[in-house]
């Protein structure tokens, strides 16, 4: 299956009628050449996914059981994708498109990590919108002190910020912590607490992360569904009931949703019921990619349940 952050977002936006082009890489191998064939014949502009000669396609595996706790075993060092330059890139295109959406794990490997910081930087100079999945997955970095540093700089440049309660606590920990003795070897215990963080813990860590310059904070929350904090305060929608078969794929099919509202200028409540009926449906199914529903098979999803779409 296809299964990259920015991959399935393509191909969730443009199947629900918006044009997206994924800024990415892959080798050249077979993997490379499915991957770009995939998204191709998805509708999906691959300008900017590159194919390097020097480094081979990533690759992860998934261990699905049980369905609600996939594992997944990742090849990314190196990759293709994490050696995009600027240089591979029509920058102005970039700075100049209506949103960005980066995943922490694009933070995790230089060059790509100075590439997204400058595309942020430029981007946030204009006044474009930034969107960042923070995606933390503490696997992919080589300490903690790094990894709290570029989550910190990555942070201040976006203005809607998406993640479960974890990945949520853990942005919020390194704005905090950043270049302080208490991020220097932290464990995840110190960045995220032992468990999952309560709402009113929530709301707090929501609060530093817009005093830190985001303007929307949005928590996933599994089947309960989704809620986004804001400087006006909160809002949460509720998920929908479904046969879980898979669990990968359901937070990129949930920002895929989010965001397709937000490119639409709708209400946030609506951009959360979109988001949270994406991710129901993906996590419905099997694969990843090939899971993100179309635009007609969201709206009967929504008609069935809500009686609109």
């Amino acid at each position: 299956y296809l299964r990259e952050h920015d991959a399935n977002c393509a191909r969730g936006r443009q199947a629900r009628g918006l044009r997206r082009r994924p800024l990415s890489g892959v080798g050249d191998d077979g993997h490379g050449r499915f991957l770009r064939r995939y998204l191709e014949e998805s509708g999906v502009d691959t300008r900017f996914v590159g194919v390097d000669p020097r480094y081979r396609t990533g690759l992860a595996f998934a261990a699905i059981f049980p369905p609600q706790d996939s594992h997944v075993l990742f090849y990314r060092d190196p990759c293709a994708d994490t050696q995009v330059q600027l240089s591979d890139l029509d920058v102005e295109t970039v700075l100049n498109a209506k949103m960005l959406v980066v995943t922490g794990t694009a933070l995790a490997k230089s060059p790509l990590r100075e590439t997204v910081l400058y595309l942020l930087r430029g981007r946030r100079r204009r006044g474009a919108l930034n969107v960042m999945d923070i995606d933390y997955r503490p696997m992919l970095w080589a300490d903690a002190t790094e990894c709290l540093l570029y989550y910190d700089l990555a942070v201040r440049l976006c203005d809607v910020l998406i993640g479960n309660e974890v990945e949520v606590a853990f942005a919020a920990a390194a704005v905090r912590l950043s270049g302080e003795p208490g991020g220097v070897g932290a464990g995840r215990e110190q960045l995220v607490g032992a468990g999952k963080p309560s709402q009113a813990e929530l709301e707090r860590m929501a609060r530093e992360l817009l005093d830190a310059g985001a303007s929307q904070v949005v928590v996933k929350l599994g089947a309960d569904g989704a809620m986004v904090i804001t400087p006006e305060g909160r809002i949460q929608a509720p998920g929908f009931p479904v046969t879980v078969v898979n669990t990968l794929g359901a937070g990129d099919g949930f920002a895929a949703g989010y965001c397709a509202g937000l490119l639409r200028g709708w209400p946030l409540e609506r951009c959360l019921e979109y988001g949270n009926a994406t991710g129901a449906i993906v996590v419905s199914r099997h694969g990843c990619a090939p899971a993100i529903p179309t635009r007609e098979e969201l709206d009967e999803f929504l008609r069935e349940r809500t009686g609109r779409a």
